[in-house]
C-alpha cells in the first residue's frame, strides 16, 4: 500500500487562497481546513483539523464524493445566512481514491450585486422603451460630446441610422455634415438649457438641449429633444383654418339666434291660459311636444315659451320651417354635409341645423310638410339621438329637445299614409292644441291695443280705433287668427289718413264683407267700455303717471286710478 498524502504539501498553498478549502483523507478526517474556510464557515481551525468531517460539517457530501468518485460542481449551500457555492472532487493517487476536497466561496455579495444588476437592467429597459415610444427625437451625449443614445424617432426625422451616429463625437459629426449645429457643446459650455433651429433631411427641427448634473454640479450628460416643427406649422395652418370655420358657424348661429323674436303671449282667455300652464309645466322635462292649431294662432310663441322656461333656455332655439325649405335641400339643412359630399358643396362642409341646436331646442314648424323619405331620417335622429352628415361615416351624438308644430291633422295624414305613424307617436308625446282667435274673442281687445301701440311707436303715429271698427273686429271670425289681426292693424295704421280709424278704412280689407249687426243696449254699453278703456290706456302710456293722465282726460286722479283697476290695467303691463 502507498503511504498517505503529506499534509505539509498543501498547507502553504491553501492558506494563500481566497476560496475556502476543506480536504479529508480516506478515514474521513479533516486534513486541510484553511483560513478562508474558517472565516466563511465561522469554525475555528483547531476545532476542525483531525476531526471527523461529519462532526465538523453535518450532512457533508464530501464522504459521498470520496466513496463514489463522482465530482460535484457549482453546488449552492446556505450557511449562516450566506450563499456558498461549492465544487467537490475526489483525490486520486493513481487508480486509488485517497480522500476528497471541497473548494467553496461565499457569493452572498455577488448575489446581491446580481439582483441589483438585474434591477438596473430592468430600469434601463423601461427607460429605453419610454424613449423609443416618444414621437419627439431624443439624443443623449456624455460630457465629452460622445453620442450614446439616439432613439428611432430621431433617426426617422434626420434619416441617420444609429450605426452612423452613436459612439461618435459631435465634432466629427459636424465635420462629416451629419449636423449643422452642436447643441451638446453649447449646453456643456453654458451649463443651461439651449434651444436652436436646424434644418436636416429637408425638415425644420427645433433642438432643445438640457444638462444632467451629478451631485457635485458637474455636467454628466446632455439630453437633446428634437421636434419636427414642419408638422407643427402644418397643424397650425389647419388650426387656423378650423378656427375660421368655427367662427363662420358661430356667425351662422348668432344670425339664427338674432332672428328669434321671443314675444310675450297676450291672453285673458281661460282656455288659452290652461294651454300656457301646460306649456310651462312640460318645459321642465325633455319630452317631445307637438303644438297643433290653425295658421296664425301663435304656435311658435308656445314653442319659444317651452324653450325659455326650460333648463335649455341659455342654449340655442333653432327653428326649421319644413314647408319653406325646398325638399331637395332639407336633408343637407337638417343634418349638414362633409367636405366634397356633392357638387356645389362648401369645401369645408357645413353643420346642419340639428347640430347647431346642440344643448338647446329644435322647433320643427309645419312638420306635416315633410316628405316620407325625410320623415324616416328625422325619426331615426329622434330615436337614436344621433345623426350622420351627408357624405359622412361617423355618427354625431345629439342632445336636443324636439318641439314640433303643424296646422294639419296628422292623425288623418297617418290614416292616408301621408305621415309615418311611428314618427307621429314620437312627436305626439305632449300635444298642446291652441284654440283659434274666434274661440277666444276676449283676447281681441288686448291684442288690438298691443298691435296698435306697437305700430304707432314704430311709425311715429298717434292713431286710435273707432268703436264701430272695434265692433267689426269682434264680429269677424279671423280665419288667419292673430297673424291676420296684426297684419290688419299695421295696414290700417300706415294707410289710413286720419288719426281716428273709422269703418271706411275697412273697405279694402277682408272685413269689408262683414255686415254689422243691430246693436242693442247691452252691446252699446260694451262698446262704450271698450272705448273708455282704450282712452285710459292711451292717456297713461302718453303721460306715464295717473295725475297727468287724469288731467289729460279732465277727470280726477282718484277716478283715473279706479278706472285702471276696473279694466285691470297694471302699470307694468302698460309700460
Amino acid at each position: 500500500m502507498k503511504p498517505e498524502m503529506e499534509v505539509s504539501d498543501w498547507q502553504e498553498i491553501s492558506e494563500s487562497l481566497h476560496n475556502g478549502i476543506i480536504a479529508i483523507n480516506r478515514n474521513e478526517e479533516v486534513i486541510i481546513f484553511n483560513r478562508a474556510a474558517s472565516k466563511i464557515l465561522n469554525i475555528p481551525k483547531e476545532d476542525a483539523i483531525g476531526k471527523q468531517i461529519d462532526q465538523v460539517i453535518p450532512n457533508t457530501q464530501l464522504i459521498k464524493v470520496m466513496k463514489t468518485g463522482l465530482e460535484e460542481h457549482n453546488q449552492h449551500i446556505n450557511i449562516n445566512n450566506h450563499v456558498i457555492i461549492s465544487n467537490r472532487n475526489p483525490i486520486w493517487r493513481g487508480n486509488e481514491i485517497i480522500g476528497a476536497v471541497a473548494i467553496f466561496q461565499d457569493i452572498s455579495e455577488i448575489e446581491v450585486l446580481s439582483h441589483q444588476l438585474d434591477a438596473f437592467k430592468e430600469i434601463n429597459n423601461r427607460l429605453d422603451a419610454i424613449i423609443e415610444s416618444l414621437d419627439d427625437g431624443i439624443v443623449v451625449a456624455d460630457n465629452r460630446g460622445i453620442i450614446i443614445v439616439a432613439n428611432d424617432a430621431y433617426q426617422r426625422m434626420t434619416g441617420i441610422t444609429a450605426k452612423e451616429f452613436v459612439g461618435k463625437h459631435v465634432r466629427d459629426l459636424l465635420r462629416q455634415g451629419y449636423m449643422n449645429k452642436s447643441v451638446t457643446e453649447m449646453v456643456v459650455e453654458r451649463r443651461s438649457r439651449v434651444n436652436v433651429m436646424d434644418v436636416r433631411n429637408g425638415k425644420n427641427l427645433l433642438l432643445s438641449g438640457s444638462p444632467i448634473f451629478d451631485d457635485k454640479g458637474n455636467v454628466l450628460y446632455v439630453v437633446t429633444e428634437v421636434r419636427d416643427v414642419s408638422q407643427l406649422n402644418e397643424l397650425e395652418g389647419k388650426l387656423a383654418e378650423s378656427e375660421q370655420i368655427r367662427d363662420k358657424y358661430f356667425r351662422e348661429l348668432e344670425h339664427l339666434r338674432s332672428q328669434q323674436s321671443f314675444k310675450k303671449i297676450i291672453t285673458k282667455d281661460p282656455e288659452m291660459q290652461k294651454k300656457l300652464e301646460m306649456a310651462y309645466h312640460v318645459a321642465g322635462v325633455d319630452s317631445n311636444v307637438l303644438i297643433l292649431g290653425e295658421t296664425g294662432v301663435g304656435k311658435e310663441l308656445i314653442a319659444q315659451l317651452v324653450h325659455r322656461a326650460s333648463k335649455r333656455a341659455k342654449q340655442p332655439f333653432i327653428k326649421i320651417n319644413c314647408g319653406a325649405i325646398p325638399q331637395n335641400l332639407l336633408e343637407s339643412e337638417f343634418f349638414g354635409y362633409e367636405a366634397g359630399a356633392f357638387t356645389g358643396a362648401l369645401k369645408e362642409g357645413k353643420l346642419g341645423l340639428f347640430e347647431l341646436a346642440q344643448g338647446g331646442t329644435i322647433f320643427l314648424d309645419e312638420v306635416g310638410e315633410l316628405s316620407l323619405e325625410l320623415q324616416v331620417k328625422v325619426l331615426r335622429a329622434i330615436q337614436d339621438k344621433e345623426i350622420t352628415r351627408i357624405g359622412g361615416k361617423k355618427p354625431i351624438q345629439l342632445n336636443v329637445r324636439i318641439v314640433a308644430a303643424t296646422n294639419r291633422d296628422l292623425s288623418v295624414m297617418v290614416k292616408e299614409k301621408l305621415f309615418r305613424e311611428d314618427l307621429f307617436y314620437r312627436l305626439n308625446v305632449v300635444p298642446i292644441v291652441i284654440p283659434p282667435l274666434r274661440k277666444r274673442k276676449e283676447d281681441i281687445l288686448s291684442l288690438v291695443e298691443e298691435f296698435l301701440g306697437k305700430y304707432n311707436r314704430k311709425y311715429g303715429y298717434q292713431k286710435w280705433i273707432h268703436s264701430d271698427v272695434m265692433e267689426t273686429f269682434w264680429e269677424y271670425d279671423w280665419p288667419g287668427n292673430i297673424r291676420e289681426l296684426e297684419n290688419t292693424i299695421e295696414r290700417l295704421v300706415v294707410t289710413y289718413h286720419e288719426d281716428c280709424i273709422k269703418t271706411d278704412a275697412l273697405a279694402e280689407t277682408s272685413l269689408s264683407s262683414l255686415k254689422p249687426r243691430n246693436k242693442d243696449i247691452s252691446s252699446l254699453q260694451t262698446c262704450i267700455e271698450r272705448e273708455e278703456r282704450r282712452l285710459i290706456l292711451e292717456a297713461y302710456r302718453s303721460a306715464r303717471s295717473t295725475r297727468k293722465a287724469a288731467k289729460m282726460l279732465n277727470i280726477s286722479q282718484s277716478c283715473m286710478v279706479k278706472k285702471m283697476k276696473k279694466y285691470n290695467l297694471a302699470v307694468e303691463e302698460i309700460l
